[in-house]
Formats: C-alpha cells, sequence, structure tokens
C-alpha cells in the first residue's frame, strides 16, 4: 500500500491535535484571567465561558466521527503491528523484512497519532475540571452566593470533552481502555 493513501488519515490527526491544543489554549487562558482578577464580573465571566462551550461543543460536533474513523483506523494498524509481532514468521514468508519494517512503521506511527489525539483531547476535560476546582476555590464559602455565582457554578460544573462519535469521552481512562481493548481483541481474535 503506498504511503500516499495513508495521508489523509495522519493529516486529521494532526488537524484534530491543533484543533484541540488551541481549545486547550482557550481553556488555560480563561482559567488565567480568571485567577488574576480580585474582584470579577460574574456576569461577564459566564458569557464568556459559555462562548468557550459553545466552540468546544460545535468543534466536538464537527470532528467526533472523524476521531471515530481514526479512531478505527489506528485500531486496524495496531492490530496488524501487535499479529506482526505474534507471528513474525508469516509477514517475513510473505514479504521479507520490508513487508515486517512497513508493518512496524506504520504501527509506529498509527500508536503515536492515537496517543497525541488522545492526549490533546484528554486535555479538554482536564482543564474543565482545573476550571471547576479554581471557581469553587475563588468563590468565598462562607457567604451567601449572588445569582451569577450560583449561575457560573453550575455552567463550570457541566464538563467540557471531546467524544469519539458522541459515545464516548476522549479522557485518559479512554487512551488506556482503547489500548486494552485492541490488545485483548487482538490476542483473542488471533487464537481464534
Amino acid at each position: 500500500m503506498p504511503l500516499v493513501m495513508l495521508f489523509p488519515a495522519y493529516v486529521f490527526a494532526i488537524y484534530y491535535t491543533v484543533i484541540c491544543q488551541y481549545l486547550s489554549n482557550i481553556l488555560k487562558n480563561f482559567m488565567k484571567t480568571f485567577g488574576a482578577i480580585t474582584n470579577p464580573n460574574y456576569i461577564v465571566t459566564v458569557k464568556r465561558y459559555l462562548m468557550i462551550r459553545k466552540l468546544v461543543m460545535e468543534a466536538d460536533s464537527e470532528l467526533s466521527v472523524l476521531m471515530f474513523t481514526s479512531t478505527l483506523f489506528n485500531s486496524c494498524s495496531l492490530y496488524f503491528g501487535i499479529t506482526c509481532l505474534l507471528h513474525p514468521d508469516d509477514y517475513l514468508s510473505l514479504g521479507g523484512i520490508s513487508a515486517m519494517l512497513s508493518v512496524w512503521i506504520l504501527f509506529t506511527i498509527s500508536f503515536t497519532a492515537f496517543f497525541v489525539m488522545s492526549k490533546t483531547g484528554s486535555s479538554i476535560h482536564e482543564l474543565s475540571s482545573s476550571i471547576w476546582d479554581k471557581v469553587q476555590q475563588l468563590i468565598p464559602a462562607g457567604q451567601e452566593l449572588t445569582s451569577s455565582q450560583k449561575r457560573l457554578l453550575s455552567v463550570v460544573e457541566k464538563e467540557l470533552t471531546m467524544t469519539v462519535w458522541k459515545v464516548a469521552s476522549v479522557k485518559r481512562s479512554f487512551i488506556l481502555a482503547t489500548l486494552g481493548t485492541i490488545l485483548t481483541y487482538s490476542i483473542l481474535v488471533d487464537n481464534l
């Protein structure tokens, strides 16, 4: 298979990573500016956070199906790498060292793409949780909350995540669960 055929899958991985990194930077800046203000205007803060949440949700709605297909593609590539590890003689007899080397290159690139995409996607959830913690710290606990403070708490409480086809949230546990599933099913299918 020519390397050119794989190009679109890895271009999407780069695109997804850049978008998630951009969204992460927006969340970091929001957290930094919110923490630096001594007497914040909670109404403006709520509006800013709602705009950020809308941006993340729009990006997720556009990219979640493609993230699913990319994860599926990377899973198949990882499967071939695992079968190459389990049965190196089969690959050597079919195409020699070049077939085995091409599978290992595909495995390495797919694993790296999957890991980087998942890591940058999970950073959005982690930053969202950090913002929730920061808001709880900065709002005084002993006094009666204003309606704008209550609104901010309720808005920030809802987690922001990127998803895989609106089914699974991209978190750190997603990375481990997916890799564990691929490894388990690769060995299971291989033993059939």
